[in-house]
């Protein structure tokens, strides 16, 4: 007996679908659940929100409802052969229509496609909706009713073009957020496994990003520590200069060149040289604790110990330093003075005098902090 349809209503400002269509973000149960009511709502067997490449003709169910595993691994199987994608013309964002305005019903069933697919689970009519297109990927949503059924008549049409709008919003958003998502899980691999690893912090010093890399660059860099989730610096003498250089990062001004790194020669107590920091402006983001946006720096431990071959860094490259002088000016920017200088290198200090001043020929510096400054500037940027 063929069951009484009633028709779907379009959706209207305050409507319970459109609200749970706009509320699923990146949820995926959120997402069926907005599945399971657009199928309650439009009286079918089966709703498929899926993707269909045109350029691989490969396509997938990403929700539906019901769930069925062995519906949707036959609409992969078939994806190839189904012949409602035979032109991608048809498919422009925004569009409804039905089944058999691109395939007659008649030579619908002589396909292997309704013959595999359609009628081993009962679906024979189909109300489709582009959701987005993008180049030769479709994402779209159908609606599937059996040949007992009616077919979907021009109100219900209308009902879902009205919602197609707040599914393409809605979905939009979902993309936004996983791209956000995928973006920071990407820089936060960067950070944790640069060679000289760094710590982004707001203008009070708070750390904002920092792993346990991050942790163990404080220990590795005597001249800094973490005290209540904000950087400062080992020795007290230093901290005003610290926190002076990380004011000036995140107060730049719109004409500062915010690339422009400051590198600080910081006390560390317990070791024989002192710690070598750069600091820059890391632009600004909006804070969802505070309401507004908010200016951050980054902090990066130059005299970490790493595998850096300092003999061709570009610092090297750029002002064609002998190999001597290389290894000179790495020891130079990583705290060391020339005596210590003069005895990592198994030479006189005059020696070390001699290629220190030869560095600051070829670099047009005039002292070792100026040296290291111009190194960071260089170094750090890459």
């Amino acid at each position: 007996m063929t069951p009484l349809f009633a028709s779907a209503v379009a959706p209207v400002a305050g409507d319970d679908l459109v609200y749970r269509v706009h509320a699923a973000g990146d949820s995926d149960d959120a997402w069926s659940g907005v599945l399971t009511q657009i199928r309650e709502r439009f009286r079918v067997r089966w709703a498929a929100l899926a993707r269909h490449s045109f350029a691989t003709r490969q396509g997938f169910a990403l929700y539906s409802a019901p769930r069925d595993p062995q519906l949707s691994a036959a609409l992969s199987d078939y994806a190839s052969r189904n012949p409602w994608f035979l032109s991608s013309d048809a498919y422009r964002e925004g569009r409804v229509m039905a089944g058999d305005e691109l395939l007659s019903n008649r030579e619908l069933v002589k396909t292997d496609f309704y013959r595999g697919l359609m009628l081993p689970h009962g679906l024979y009519h189909r109300l489709c909706g582009v959701i987005a297109r993008r180049n030769t990927l479709v994402y779209y949503l159908d609606l599937h009713r059996g040949p007992d059924e009616p077919r979907f008549g021009p109100r219900e049409r209308n009902a879902f073009a009205a919602l197609l709008p707040h599914l393409t919003l809605a979905l939009d958003v979902r993309w936004r957020l996983r791209e956000t998502d995928d973006m920071n899980c990407a820089l936060r691999s960067i950070v944790s496994t640069h060679a000289r690893a760094a710590m982004l912090v707001d203008a009070d010093a708070r750390m904002v990003f920092g792993d346990k890399a991050a942790h163990d660059v404080c220990e590795a860099v005597a001249g800094l520590r973490i005290e209540d989730g904000r950087i400062v610096a080992a020795a007290s003498a230093d901290h005003r200069v610290l926190q002076e250089a990380i004011a000036r990062a995140t107060h730049a001004s719109a004409d500062v060149d915010e690339r422009a790194a400051q590198v600080l020669s910081l006390s560390a107590p317990g070791r024989s040289q002192p710690s070598v920091i750069s600091i820059r402006a890391a632009g600004a983001v909006f804070s969802a604790e505070l309401g507004e946006m908010r200016r951050l720096a980054i902090v990066t431990a130059l005299n970490v110990p790493s595998e850096d071959d300092h003999a061709d860094c570009a610092f090297v490259r750029q002002f064609g330093l002998s190999p001597a002088q290389a290894r000179m000016s790495s020891l130079i920017v990583t705290g060391h003075s020339i005596a210590s200088a003069a005895r990592e290198l198994h030479v006189s200090e005059n020696t070390a005098r001699s290629h220190l001043k030869q560095i600051f020929q070829k670099t047009d510096t005039h002292s070792q902090m100026e040296l290291v400054h111009l190194h960071g500037r260089i170094c750090i940027s890459l």
